[in-house]
C-alpha cells in the first residue's frame, strides 16, 4: 500500500464545496477522536506528525512559512523574538484552540511541531518547540511557542 504523499494530498477537486472545511470537523478528528484513540500519547503522536510534515515542506526561507501558515490559516503568526538560539512564536486565533474555554493544558501539540520542523528545515537544525501559553488550553491571549536551536 502506496502512503499519501504530501503534494497528493494538497490536490484538491470540489467544484461546488471548494477547497476549506469546517474548524469544527477539525477539532473533532485532532483533539476529540484523536485523543480518546491515543490517549496520553496523543500530544506526542501529534507534534511527532507536525515536525515530519514541517521538514517535508521543503522550505528554505522563514517567510515562505509564514506565507504558508497565512493560507492554511493556522493562525496569525508573530515573532517577537528572534536570536542565533531562541526564536519565540506567537500564534493569534489558533486553528486548533481559538475560542475554547480553557482546559487546563497546552493543546497545541501539531502546530508547535510543524512550526520546529520548517524552520529546522530552513536552518538545517534540529529545531525543538515547546508550548509556553495556549489560548483554548489555558487562556491565555496566543498561543506561544519558545523554539530552541541548538
Amino acid at each position: 500500500m502506496n502512503p499519501v504523499e504530501l503534494h497528493n494530498a494538497l490536490q484538491i477537486h470540489r467544484p461546488v464545496l471548494g477547497d476549506t472545511v469546517g474548524l469544527a470537523l477539525f477539532r473533532l478528528v485532532r483533539l476529540v477522536a484523536m485523543e480518546d484513540i491515543l490517549g496520553a500519547g496523543a500530544s506526542a503522536v501529534t507534534y511527532y506528525a507536525g515536525k515530519k510534515l514541517g521538514r517535508e515542506l521543503g522550505l528554505t526561507k522563514l517567510d515562505d512559512f509564514l506565507a504558508l501558515c497565512d493560507q492554511l490559516k493556522i493562525g496569525l503568526i508573530k515573532i517577537p523574538t528572534l536570536t542565533d538560539h531562541l526564536i519565540h512564536v506567537d500564534v493569534c486565533e489558533c486553528v486548533t484552540c481559538s475560542g475554547m474555554t480553557p482546559v487546563g493544558r497546552v493543546l497545541c501539540h501539531f502546530e508547535g511541531g510543524l512550526i520546529a520542523g520548517a524552520v529546522g528545515s530552513i536552518l538545517k537544525k534540529d529545531v525543538q518547540a515547546r508550548e509556553v501559553s495556549c489560548i483554548g488550553g489555558l487562556g491565555n491571549a496566543t498561543c506561544g511557542f519558545d523554539l530552541v536551536i541548538p
